[in-house]
């Protein structure tokens, strides 16, 4: 019987993140059709002002619900010279600020017991824009019927993975299984590469709210697994930048070394507290009380918008370290070789013996 249970819980989960995953895709591509080049414009408009890129790239982000797509784009800006390194660095920072509206919006459909949840008053969204979709006969009306059935399938997808959970946390063997990943380090290790693996920091967010709320793991584990979220999230923009220009490959990497600081940070802060008996659940236990999927989503705002506040004043410290790392003339000291070659193949050409 545990082991139809396992199946049936683990297919119930890949199918809640794959409809979870296509409605964060419904919704990107449904706004940036109907932004009609307006979130370009706006990204490109990052300049002058640190806190004003930083709240373009929150803002982009909470509005398309992917900071992978907010990143990648930023990316694509730096490939082309529309945007500096420091204008692109600013705006990664506000995407990690914005990606946090996904695991609030989780919280609140987990939210409700006895009465009809949220997550089923929002997943009659995915229905109601079907319906839209379907009848329409403008394209742009056609567009907004597929945001809100995106919106919609969203809350489908967790209540799905929700269900798999409760299944999951009714074994003792996967209790057992989980409670040796206390380690802070082995947490954050597992939550980088399932993110980097899904290539969804919202998915993988996601799902570790609803294995708190059913009690698979702890409120710790899951900030935890939370922050290797951010890490893995890094995996998009590096594929993006890897075949781009230096500026492109700097600015990913921007986006590396800002979440790897600020997990080092938390971390750090985290074993100082130890000492002390105290760990990030009890203190995120007190807000709100009883309802761990809104304590949990409180700590994912607090660790990004920390995390930008302390990274912000190094911007351009951040700049001159990734221009370091990966130089300009990284190939430079060849070319005299190359030169003084050719320039002798000319010449014994032009005088042969």
């Amino acid at each position: 019987m545990d082991a139809l249970k396992i199946i049936t819980s683990v297919l119930t989960l890949i199918s809640g993140v794959g409809i979870f995953l296509i409605a964060c895709s419904m919704m990107s591509s449904g706004l940036e059709t109907l932004g009609g080049g307006k979130l370009k414009t706006l990204l490109s408009k990052a300049s002058k002002s640190k806190l004003a890129g930083v709240g373009i790239g929150a803002a982009a982000t909470a509005v398309i619900q992917s900071s992978s797509a907010t990143s990648v784009t930023v990316i694509g800006f730096v490939n082309a010279g529309i945007m500096t390194l420091a204008q692109a660095a600013t705006v990664i920072f506000g995407a990690n600020i914005g990606t946090t509206v996904t695991g609030q919006l989780v919280a609140v459909g987990l939210l409700g017991d006895s009465a009809i949840s949220a997550s089923v008053i929002f997943g009659a969204f995915a229905g109601i824009g079907a319906f839209i979709s379907t009848l329409a006969k403008r394209d742009k009306t056609k567009c907004i019927g597929g945001v809100i059935s995106g919106f919609g399938m969203l809350f489908v997808g967790l209540s799905m993975m929700s269900g798999a959970m409760s299944h999951f946390s009714e074994l003792n063997a996967v209790k057992i299984f989980l409670s040796t990943f206390e380690n802070p380090l082995l947490s954050v290790l597992i939550g980088a590469v399932l993110t980097a693996v899904i290539q969804s920091s919202s998915a993988m967010t996601t799902m570790t709210i609803t294995m708190v709320v059913s009690g698979l793991v702890s409120l710790n584990q899951g900030i935890y697994l939370t922050m290797g979220a951010n890490i893995g999230t890094c995996a998009t923009a590096l594929l993006a930048g890897f075949g781009g220009t230096k500026n492109a490959k700097r600015a990913a990497l921007i986006h590396l070394i800002f979440n790897v600081s600020g997990v080092a940070v938390f971390v750090i802060l985290g074993a100082m507290l130890r000492i002390w008996q105290i760990d990030y659940g009890r203190l995120f236990a007190m807000i709100p009380p009883n309802a761990p999927q809104l304590q949990l989503a409180a700590f994912h705002t607090v660790f990004n918008v920390t995390t930008a506040l302390i990274v912000l004043p190094f911007t351009n410290t951040l700049v001159k370290l990734v221009t370091a790392i990966i130089p300009e003339n990284a190939n430079s000291s060849r070319k005299p070789k190359s030169s003084r070659r050719i320039r002798s193949r000319i010449s014994r050409r032009a005088n042969p013996e």
